[in-house]
């Protein structure tokens, strides 16, 4: 059986099955590879985006308190004036005088504004906020009002 072996392998393989020989091999190589490819994509799959679900870091959550308006030392001119600034998201801003209080709610990106009246000369604004705990933080502006115009 051995000599009826060794006597096949010596004969010449037509061209039709030399062709379909090599084919067979280079399909079942692709497949073998592809389902390499595809196994471990699925095991070590990278999420679509890296920052989906926010960045990385946050802001800090201590309380801060930014007075954009008004100047420290301002000389104005009409009886009311505008406050604004920044501080946390959704948070109660009290916005006092001596004869004025006011509380104002901030915004979704932190920010806040109040109109209060002014009383002639000289006015001390002060603006707190709070947090949950019961800190505050305050910053205070003097402004003066001056019917007259220099």
């Amino acid at each position: 059986m051995l000599e009826l072996f060794k006597m096949k392998l010596k004969e010449k393989l037509s061209g039709k099955h030399f062709i379909l020989a090599n084919c067979i091999i280079l399909f079942t190589g692709l497949a073998l590879l592809g389902g390499l490819y595809y196994i471990l994509n699925i095991q070590y799959q990278q999420p679509k985006t890296l920052f989906s679900r926010g960045p990385v870091t946050t802001q800090p959550r201590s309380l801060r308190l930014e007075l954009e308006q008004p100047e420290d030392d301002s000389l104005v001119f009409t009886d009311s004036l505008i406050i604004s600034g920044k501080t946390l998201p959704s948070k109660e801003v009290l916005i006092y005088t001596d004869d004025t209080n006011l509380i104002v709610n901030s915004k979704p990106d932190g920010s806040f504004t109040g109109e209060i009246d002014l009383a002639p000369f000289e006015n001390k604004i002060t603006v707190v906020v709070f947090n949950a705990t019961g800190k505050s933080k305050s910053q205070e502006r003097t402004v003066y009002y001056s019917k007259e115009k220099i």
